[in-house]
């Protein structure tokens, strides 16, 4: 085990556990050191509205979450991701705090292949920006994960589009989030969210351009909120899938 631990300490962030402490010491290990959270100057134009603020709050008790899991773990099912993983560059959108990025690391991941982006960051790990701008050249990840982040945009067909941008013909896209409409939204966004409902109004973003569908799991409402599906993106134009719904569906007043 000393023998294991010392050649690849890193698979101790396969214990759930463990990745749960780190990413909780490490943000206290930061605000122990009074330096404030690097942040967007304010909330971004199409996000919805006080979704810096909310998310920065929700930063507090993200590091229990282990969340990013459920959409990792699926990924790592594709052959190809996982026989090639310590090349692909990943690129995660809002993840908070890090445990998403252990999580990545635990699967094999290379800590120099993994770029973070979300509204406010105390990681170096974790770059400050906006989703609906990427920071980033076209074509620089293989793997793009958005883990239960689409609600936070005014116009989910805008991230779509920088996504599209800035990941490689055949990378693979891993969205996620949980099935909503104003009534569980409540008052904190003012209706500006978006009601993620269904895998066919994920897919749509993407229409045209979606090849292989890897993974999809459709909500049965509250009782199974889950919204997630994992796909091949082709940057080659495709006639539409008659499966795909041609748009999203609408929030409600």
């Amino acid at each position: 085990m000393r023998r294991l631990l010392r050649r690849r300490p890193w698979v101790l962030l396969e214990i759930s556990g463990v990745r749960q402490i780190l990413a909780r010491e490490r943000l206290a290990a930061f605000q122990a050191t009074g330096r404030p959270i690097a942040r967007l100057a304010q909330n971004p134009e199409l996000g919805a509205h006080a979704a810096l603020d909310y998310n920065l709050e929700a930063l507090m008790t993200s590091a229990d979450l282990d969340r990013p899991l459920g959409l990792i773990r699926p990924i790592m099912s594709i052959g190809r991701v996982a026989r090639d993983v310590a090349d692909l560059k990943v690129l995660s959108i809002g993840p908070r705090s890090e445990i998403e990025i252990f999580a990545l690391l635990a699967f094999g991941f290379r800590a120099e292949n993994i770029t973070g982006l979300d509204l406010f960051s105390y990681s170096p790990f974790v770059d400050v920006g906006d989703m609906h701008s990427l920071p980033y050249a076209d074509n620089s990840f293989d793997i793009v994960l958005l883990g239960w982040v689409l609600a936070y945009s005014r116009e989910p067909a805008v991230v779509a589009r920088e996504v599209s941008r800035v990941a490689r013909d055949r990378a693979v896209l891993g969205i996620s989030g949980d099935w909503n409409n104003a009534a569980i939204a409540g008052e904190i966004f003012r209706g500006t969210s978006t009601y993620i409902q269904s895998c066919e109004q994920i897919l749509a973003l993407f229409s045209g351009h979606v090849g292989q569908i890897y993974f999809r799991h459709d909500p049965d409402e509250r009782r199974d909120p889950l919204v997630m599906t994992i796909f091949e993106l082709t940057k080659q134009q495709k006639p539409p899938a008659k499966s795909v719904s041609c748009g999203a569906t609408p929030n409600e007043a």
